[in-house]
């Protein structure tokens, strides 16, 4: 009895070693930092459906989230979510069609941290931008995204971008 009681002495704090760290929520820190890998699917999980009463307002909403997506958090689930199954791509090294661009997204890489990258959504032309290494723009139609480029772009002043209401993502 002793050398058990002598044993679990020793092996609690080793066993305490081996448990993950966790947040404040009890969630594992390594778990927050894995992204979801789609690659073994041969085609996103799910597009966006274009809604004609999409509002301005919530295509401002869905326009961050897809920023977060694609730059942020390395989410293609919610990225592909938000582009429709028309998709049109004017860079002439890709297709159009969110197929096209599923090989580059699947596997959730993240392109950069909210503070080192900028987001725009201009209501009045139903455009989003994305600033990184470089400038993307999007197109946005019933609520999805439609259209895409990548050269040239300039990102827009801060005055032109729509402010998202505080806890509206």
């Amino acid at each position: 009895m002793r050398l058990s009681v002598l044993a679990a002495g020793l092996l609690a704090p080793i066993t305490a070693l081996a448990a993950p760290a966790v947040n404040d929520a009890g969630v594992p820190y390594d778990y927050l930092n894995k992204r979801e890998n789609l690659c073994s699917l041969s085609k996103p999980p799910v597009l966006c459906t274009p809604n004609k009463s999409v509002t301005p307002e919530e295509t401002a909403v869905r326009a961050y989230k897809f920023y977060r997506a694609f730059v942020v958090d390395g989410d293609p689930r919610t990225m592909f979510s938000l582009i429709d199954s028309e998709y049109i791509q004017h860079n002439p090294g890709y297709r159009s069609g969110p197929q096209a661009i599923w090989s580059l997204f699947c596997s959730g890489r993240k392109i950069g941290t909210e503070a080192s990258t900028g987001h725009c959504f201009v209501p009045s032309t139903n455009m989003s931008y994305a600033r990184y290494a470089t400038i993307d723009r999007w197109r946005w139609v019933d609520g999805c995204v439609h259209e895409h480029w990548d050269q040239g772009e300039k990102f827009p002043s801060a005055d032109q971008c729509y402010k998202l209401p505080a806890g509206a993502v």
